[in-house]
């Protein structure tokens, strides 16, 4: 009896945790074959002032913009037809410093954690939404070196932080 039990309660657990485990469809929204783009947006957030000058709000975003233009160009997904639908991009660039968490921060860069939402419209309607938080780009090695030395102390290691987003958001656009 107490086998009997024992199988019929590892057979109603395996039925639970399949279910549980199995992803729940996700219904497909239908877009336009390609898109406008909209506004870009992009907001810095920095914890540390520092003496080196890196990029600004207004610098990064046009980076950002002229980065997923020549993205979505590149894929096709572009259009200036008035018909198609409209992409509404918010990035949250939040700038960060070795060691920007305890009293003594450097002027050296770490890497940024970026947040960003998506907004597919059409016209003034809500299609449909990507949303991304708390990702980090990740450099390879040489790089992982630098930043542990606290070498990253120059704009442009931004614009490699910048193009990952880009990418990003682009593979996110044609994944519709």
């Amino acid at each position: 009896m107490k086998k009997l039990s024992l199988v019929i309660l590892l057979f109603v657990l395996t039925i639970f945790i399949t279910g549980c485990g199995s992803q729940p469809s996700v219904p497909k929204v239908e877009t336009t074959e390609k898109f406008q783009l909209g506004n870009v947006t992009l907001i810095l957030n920095e914890k540390v002032k520092t003496d080196i000058v890196y990029h600004t709000q207004s610098e990064l975003e046009q980076l950002l913009n002229d980065m997923i233009v020549k993205g979505l160009t590149k894929k096709e997904l572009l259009s200036t037809d008035s018909t198609m639908n409209i992409l509404k991009i918010d990035v949250v660039y939040k700038r960060r410093f070795v060691a920007d968490e305890t009293p003594f921060p450097s002027d050296s860069l770490a890497y940024p954690f970026i947040d960003y939402k998506i907004n597919i419209m059409d016209d003034t309607k809500l299609l449909t939404e990507i949303n991304q938080e708390d990702l980090t780009y990740k450099g390879g090695f040489t790089m992982n070196l630098q930043v542990i030395a606290g070498t990253l102390r120059d704009k442009k290691y931004e614009l490699e932080f910048i193009q990952a987003v880009a990418n990003k958001i682009v593979d996110d656009i044609a994944k519709l």
